[in-house]
């Protein structure tokens, strides 16, 4: 066997040609569903673990798939809002802790990079998802914001950085402000979601969504341009140029305040973590009934539905797969078998030298087990590089 092994691989050699196409071809035959195989179980994993650690998510109703990859990814905004006052009304029935998200917004391009979503939250969701700071300190006042570990990398950012945050519509001047934010700290990687998102105070969205506004003093230092004139008591008179503030500082903050009630504020979603299983069946049968505009959800049941239309597409991948796999068999033996004409006379040759039939057969298939040796070596690396480099790749295209 060692020595069919050696004149295999030197016959595979004097042929390199031949060998690498029958090579690549098996290697991508074995590569593709190997795979999509591995980088689906891998997917699957990572949003089974986030969903199972979240106990559940209300919403306006609408799309339940929608509504949780909001909640868990920040992906996408649910087509309508819930308002603080769910919020209130879990806190004040005990039965668990109502963790508010509001995330309508993103920063501006940083460093050439696209702006990442804004997410307006509370302290609790840095304790329910067991964030920690690695640099800076927590969130301090309103206008401050915390960056992810990911975000802080790509977009080169530090403590004492400033992002801005951009208008969901550019054309209209009336509607949103671009806010700009200080960068208190950097939160350590946590291998989530959460390392691609900039964290703020909810009211911190609610100044970017126009609610909470600020005004300029105007005095006698104030801009000309901003000044119609002044009275007969020698007040100064404002124009309409006096515009929001773009910038929350210490100087000012007491200058900015909320118009409405604050039971009105909008939401886009609510992470409740229930005190026991008896609250979380009580929240669940809260919000049961046809009549409530809001909806409760199980993220670990809504995401095997994703997760079941996810692997349809894998079935039909294996499908595509198999017929590859045949006709690449197919093709191979239709190299094998042209080979074996063609070297007809070499084969001869050997039997007149003392060969054996069976010690020729062992010769070709050598080199079929050697040809077949490398394409699976050649496919795992390829797998492995693939997996590891394509996994947030799968997770943006996915979501």
């Amino acid at each position: 066997m060692k020595h069919a092994l050696f004149l295999a691989w030197h016959a595979l050699l004097w042929h390199r040609s031949r060998s690498i196409i029958v090579v690549l071809s098996l290697a991508i035959t074995i590569w593709l569903p190997a795979t999509v195989h591995l980088m689906l179980n891998e997917f699957r994993r990572e949003i089974s673990e986030r969903s199972h650690a979240t106990p559940l998510i209300v919403g306006a109703r609408g799309s339940r798939i929608d509504l949780v990859l909001h909640a868990l990814y920040f992906k996408g905004v649910p087509p309508a809002e819930i308002t603080m006052a769910e919020v209130q009304q879990l806190t004040e029935s005990g039965l668990g802790i109502a963790v508010p998200l509001h995330s309508r917004y993103q920063t501006q391009a940083v460093a050439g990079q696209d702006g990442v979503p804004i997410v307006g939250t509370s302290p609790e969701y840095m304790e329910f998802r067991r964030l920690t700071i690695q640099s800076g300190e927590m969130l301090s006042m309103l206008g401050d914001c915390i960056v992810g570990a990911r975000v802080a990398q790509v977009m080169q950012l530090a403590p004492g950085d400033t992002l801005l945050s951009a208008p969901r519509n550019a054309f209209n001047l009336a509607g949103d402000y671009p806010l700009r934010m200080s960068v208190t700290g950097i939160l350590a990687p946590s291998h989530s979601p959460d390392d691609d998102v900039v964290f703020t105070d909810i009211r911190t969205t609610w100044v970017i969504d126009g609610i909470g506004h600020g005004h300029q003093s105007v005095t006698s230092q104030t801009n000309p341009a901003l000044l119609l004139g002044s009275n007969d008591s020698s007040a100064l008179i404002a124009n309409a140029g006096v515009l929001p503030y773009t910038e929350i500082t210490k100087d000012n903050i007491d200058s900015f305040h909320f118009h409405g009630e604050p039971n009105t504020f909008p939401l886009t979603a609510i992470i409740v973590v229930p005190a026991d299983e008896k609250s979380r069946v009580r929240i669940l049968g809260r919000y049961a009934s046809s009549e409530m505009s809001a909806q409760c959800l199980k993220p670990p049941e809504v995401v095997e539905e994703l997760l079941t239309l996810v692997f349809r597409v894998e079935q039909l991948v294996w499908l595509c797969s198999l017929a590859a796999g045949l006709v690449t068999l197919l093709l191979l033996i239709l190299v094998l078998t042209l080979s074996m004409r063609l070297r007809a006379e070499e084969m001869q040759t050997m039997f007149q030298l003392g060969c054996s039939r069976s010690t020729i057969a062992l010769l070709q298939g050598s080199e079929i087990l050697l040809s077949l040796l490398l394409a699976g070596t050649l496919a795992s690396a390829a797998t492995g590089l693939t997996v590891w480099l394509g996994g947030d790749v799968l997770s943006m295209l996915l979501f």
